[in-house]
């Protein structure tokens, strides 16, 4: 096709207005047309429809300047009617004609386009009569549907929408930021978790929180309680062991239990004792009492952890992360979590355990639990990306938060994940492939500034609401919210957040744009250092958190792909799969090639490794300790899933 037919043609809008012709515009018009009469379809003919009414376009306005917006769709009904996709040609036609309709009696442009949200509750395939959703299910369905409509009718701006439908950008939670809800947060929680009250409060976020809320540190906080139970029951032991052996009425029992309560540590040395130790048979009930205790605790310990972890099992927003405890408790708590987690199946909830070191006492314990299947992501915390003097913290689908424009402390915890957009960097990929690359960084610029302007604007609107339209978040939970008022705006508390911007289709943009399978190493580098320059750029202007990173879910990657397919059809290698895939499958057994993207990738980066069925536990273990050499900073291995694309 000739470029320059189609860049000097301008759109005669039926308002008048004129705006530069947009293929994208009509690629995304087919497509809707076949999502609607179609579960599922060839994505191909929707490729033939689009590639013809482009040829048509071509061939009968080559000498003419404009084209009206009716036209087009005159166009892509004659094109659908030759094709014989007659069903399509009548959802299409008469879509046109509920439009038209429509806008005779809504003039007000977002009346308009309100109202087809009503009509897409009866139209989406999803929605109709024969599906299986329950009925609170469904009326969830119908909510989000409105809610998405809304956001697009009144509160998006038209030109962010306008990429997000032409699949340019993918505005993230369009359904939810109406209502005000955040995306993940990692709660500061204290010991006081262990409580019913605590815990049904810490269920209240779900209703506050889109994505996952994560409660880290959980064997730094179980330890304060840990120890508090244990003097509890070491003095209950004492008194009545030395009551039933007669020795109560002749040691000073209150001055013992207070030395016990100022113990910092589960071992004691008896010589601090010796005072009150009138003979071997009370220095016997010391050591006995301390024993029981101690297994009482442990019971206790057990029992406690699996209340937590049954509660934050009903849904799979929750996860929790420990591992990095030393201390002699701690490391009694991470091994009762392992073990737990080996007896007893949590499916929803997410385990974040964190090593630091190679010689990690839990290496057998967490690869036995990954054997077996359980949902555990690995996070390297002294490795280079992670190390700092606060402990880093990641979330299940691999983001993460650490580093804070607002503060010269790299930490995690009271913090959040705003909002997030992503950019489709595979279809620049494809737009740019034997092209100069300049031309592509200069739209991949214009991309992202249309990414990060979005942002802004899911900022100002989070940030406009009070902390009172929150029970649980803003109550102590998140960094500096007690800096909050009754009645002040949210936005001087979530600006410790992160705006995270997503790449998708980068693994399929580097196959476009280099063949050479030894230079595109150096193509993703540059490209990244390109990226995280630019949210540099965007950081200090905006004194907030930009940051990139890789959309690890199906979902987007597969609308994005499908959107693809229906203007490029199916290039080998790119365009011929169901979803975009993950980068880290470029380089799927070198490590440390791994390990320089994730670092890059500074708002996170799923690295899942799949291994055989039958591998065994000592194989699991090896590559643990490979994961730590090469510097990677996050992994979720799995045995005997499917590859990841």
């Amino acid at each position: 096709m000739k470029k320059d037919v189609f860049e000097d043609l301008i759109v005669v809008k039926r308002s008048g207005q004129r705006v530069n012709f947009n293929s994208y515009k009509i690629a995304v018009a087919i497509k809707q047309a076949f999502d609607y009469v179609y579960g599922t379809y060839d994505e191909v003919s929707v490729n033939q429809v689009f590639s013809k009414v482009l040829l048509y376009i071509e061939k009968n306005y080559i000498d003419r300047k404009t084209i009206n917006v009716e036209d087009i769709q005159d166009i892509i009904e004659n094109t659908l009617r030759s094709e014989k996709q007659t069903q399509v040609y009548d959802a299409f036609s008469q879509y046109r004609q509920k439009r038209a309709a429509s806008r005779k009696v809504f003039t007000i442009k977002q009346q308009h386009k309100f109202i087809k949200a009503i009509e897409k509750i009866g139209e989406s395939n999803s929605l109709k009569v024969s599906n299986n959703y329950k009925p609170t299910e469904l009326l969830i369905k119908y909510g989000t549907t409105v809610a998405s409509e809304f956001t697009k009718s009144y509160i998006i701006d038209s030109k962010y929408l306008r990429a997000h439908e032409e699949g340019n950008i993918y505005i993230h939670q369009l359904e939810t930021l109406p209502l005000g809800l955040l995306s993940n947060v990692h709660l500061n929680i204290n010991e006081h978790i262990v409580s019913d009250k605590h815990l049904i409060d810490i269920l209240k976020t779900q209703s506050e929180i889109s994505g996952y809320i994560n409660i880290p540190q959980l064997d730094y906080i179980l330890e304060s309680w840990f120890l508090n139970q244990y003097h509890i029951l070491l003095a209950e032991y004492l008194t009545n062991y030395l009551k039933v052996c007669g020795f109560k009425e002749y040691i000073n029992l209150k001055k013992i239990i207070e030395l016990i309560n100022k113990e910092d540590a589960l071992e004691f040395n008896l010589e601090k004792y010796q005072q009150f130790l009138l003979s071997k048979q009370t220095e016997e009930i010391f050591k006995l009492s301390r024993i029981d205790a101690l297994n009482k605790t442990k019971e206790k310990l057990y029992s406690t952890l699996l209340k937590i972890f049954i509660s934050l099992n009903t849904d799979k927003s929750y996860s929790v992360s420990l591992g990095s405890n030393e201390s002699e408790i701690g490391q009694l708590i991470n091994l009762a979590v392992l073990n737990l987690l080996k007896e007893k199946d949590f499916k929803n909830l997410h385990i974040i355990f964190k090593l630091k070191n190679n010689e990690s006492i839990y290496l057998d314990e967490l690869s036995e639990n990954i054997v077996l299947g359980k949902n555990i992501i690995l996070t390297f915390t002294q490795n280079s990306f992670n190390k700092d003097s606060e402990e880093v913290e990641y979330f299940p689908d691999g983001t993460r938060i650490f580093e804070n424009i607002n503060s010269g402390l790299r930490s995690s915890i009271g913090r959040m994940i705003i909002s997030k957009t992503s950019i489709n960097i595979g279809r620049l990929g494809l737009k740019y492939q034997d092209k100069n690359i300049k031309n592509f960084y200069l739209e991949l610029e214009e991309t992202l500034e249309l990414a990060k302007n979005n942002l802004l604007l899911s900022f100002e609107i989070l940030g406009d609401k009070n902390k009172e339209n929150y029970e649980y978040l803003f109550t102590g939970n998140i960094l500096d919210d007690e800096k909050l008022e009754i009645g002040q705006k949210i936005r001087k508390v979530i600006k410790n957040g992160s705006l995270l911007i997503g790449l998708v289709g980068l693994k399929e943009c580097i196959l476009s744009l280099e063949k050479n399978e030894d230079k595109q190493f150096k193509l993703i580098i540059d490209i990244l250092k390109f990226l995280n320059n630019k949210c540099s750029e965007f950081a200090w202007d905006a004194k907030l958190n930009f940051q990139i990173y890789e959309p690890s879910q199906d979902e987007v990657r597969r609308e994005l792909m499908a959107l693809d397919k229906a203007i490029y059809g199916i290039k080998k290698g790119v365009t011929d799969d169901e979803v975009y895939g993950l980068v880290a499958s470029l380089f799927k057994d070198d490590y440390q090639k791994q390990a320089e993207v994730q670092k890059l990738l500074r708002g996170g980066n799923l690295l899942e490794i799949n291994l055989p069925e039958k591998t065994i536990i000592s194989k699991v273990s090896q590559l643990i300790k490979t994961l730590q050499k090469s510097d990677v900073g996050s992994a979720k291995i799995r045995v005997g899933s499917r590859d990841i694309k």
